[in-house]
């Protein structure tokens, strides 16, 4: 390959780091608020193959011991467009407490989700012949929901939004027996932001509104191996470790809240992204077809409380306000299946398929208004194209199914909302690898 297209594809990689670093903006579809499209070329077989595959370097993101079956530098460029619907049907809200006054209107409300754009880069470079390093920067935690504030479960959540950014570099080693071991450290950027409605507290009927904010970068870990047993099957294992993180940021009260005293105030929160144990076989019948399958348990217990400590009181007029902001999610564990197929057509075309189960780590006693999570299934198509020998496209399309999902609250001072969530995902994934 010449220097000039060498030069070209480095500033394609150094560009999409760059947008990465500047518009990693997720939209939660997959189970809680993870958001899986990390590889373009893994979607359309609804990610089965994440742990065995080593079709491009986007794999590497799901397991690190990928990184050492690279017999040569190559990088992947990808992203994905996330386009949710989430409604919510007979709602019946009331208000109790400091929220008894207030009005509650509507018996349905349109779609509070929103549309994303995901991009993902990924680097593998060859040292010797045993001996790879790999670079992922993907965006794998989001959240985006939107309510009118008019909404009737305004009290409980209107506006939340989850961004992240995530650096993986790995290093990897090959054995002779074909078996690659990698490992490397995480550097995460967690970025959070809740808003929703606050009462006048007293008698008054006034209201206001309140957003929370913080993010930091903070550390964990990531290792796996992927072992090609024989020229037709491949076994895969990948721990990723949760990150604790120690938000850092404020809570802003509008001006309709600052009237009824609420007082802006320096604000510090932890909150820790889950660990994840991921293993999978893929399997070459012939020279066309391979079979893959994955299986992925996510640890989502580290979302228990979320607490919001504040350096004083948010309300000047109120004595003995509170002094922080008190969420509690308990969340538990879950689990995601995918089987898949990829057909070799010729030197040039490849299709894949896959289906997934995506199971909620949210019970619905749980549930609120901010995720409103349920279990999902996943169906996917997928085609890629060489365009060159060192150049190579990949498609993918999902479709996300998803069940419908009961919220039912109460509180004895911002009052009583329930209602049923119907969702569905279409996801559009479009991945470039370039190998030399």
């Amino acid at each position: 390959m010449s220097y000039f297209k060498k030069d070209c594809l480095w500033g394609a990689a150094s560009g999409t780091a760059l947008l990465c670093a500047l518009a990693t903006v997720g939209t939660a579809h997959a189970s809680g608020f993870q958001v899986r499209e990390t590889s373009g070329t893994l979607q359309g077989s609804s990610f089965a193959g994440m742990t065995t595959l080593s079709t491009d370097a986007s794999t590497m993101s799901y397991n690190p011991g990928t990184v050492g079956q690279y017999k040569e530098t190559t990088y992947s460029l990808g992203a994905s467009v996330i386009m949710p619907v989430a409604k919510a049907k007979n709602i019946v809200a009331s208000g109790q407490g400091a929220t008894a006054t207030k009005p509650f209107n509507g018996t349905s409300y349109g779609d509070m989700a929103q549309d994303a754009l995901v991009p993902n880069v990924h680097a593998v470079w060859k040292l010797n012949e045993n001996i790879n390093l790999g670079l992922s920067i993907t965006a794998p935690w989001g959240l985006v929901t939107d309510y009118e504030p008019d909404f009737a479960g305004r009290f409980h959540g209107t506006t939340s939004k989850i961004k992240s950014m995530n650096i993986k570099p790995v290093l990897a080693y090959r054995f002779d027996n074909g078996m690659s071991v990698g490992a490397g450290p995480q550097i995460q950027h967690l970025e959070a932001a809740l808003s929703k409605s606050v009462p006048e507290l007293g008698a008054g009927t006034g209201e206001g509104n309140a957003k929370i904010s913080g993010d930091a970068i903070d550390f964990g870990w990531t290792a796996g191996l992927n072992w090609a047993v024989s020229d037709a099957t491949s076994l895969g294992l990948s721990y990723n470790s949760e990150v604790k993180h120690n938000l850092a940021g404020k809570i802003d009260f509008d001006s309709a809240a600052a009237a009824l005293n609420y007082v802006d105030r320096n604000a510090t929160a932890k909150v820790s992204t889950p660990e994840a144990i991921a293993f999978g076989i893929s399997h070459a019948v012939n020279d066309q077809w391979t079979v893959m399958a994955d299986a992925q348990w996510t640890n989502w217990n580290s979302i228990g409380t979320l607490a919001f400590l504040y350096d004083g009181q948010t309300n000047a007029g109120a004595g003995a306000s509170s002094t922080s902001t008190i969420e509690h999610y308990n969340w538990g564990t879950s689990w995601f299946g995918a089987l898949g197929a990829r057909y070799q057509h010729d030197d040039r075309w490849s299709f894949t398929a896959g289906f997934a189960v995506d199971e909620t780590p949210i019970k619905t006693r749980n549930r609120n208004v901010r995720l409103p999570d349920s279990n999902r299934y996943w169906a996917s198509l997928g085609a890629s194209y060489k365009i060159e020998e060192w150049v190579d496209v990949s498609l993918g399309y999902t479709h996300v199914f998803a069940e419908e999902a009961r919220v039912d609250l109460s509180d004895s001072q911002l009052g009583n909302f329930a209602a049923d969530y119907e969702a569905k995902v279409d996801i559009i994934a479009l991945q470039a690898k370039f190998k030399f």
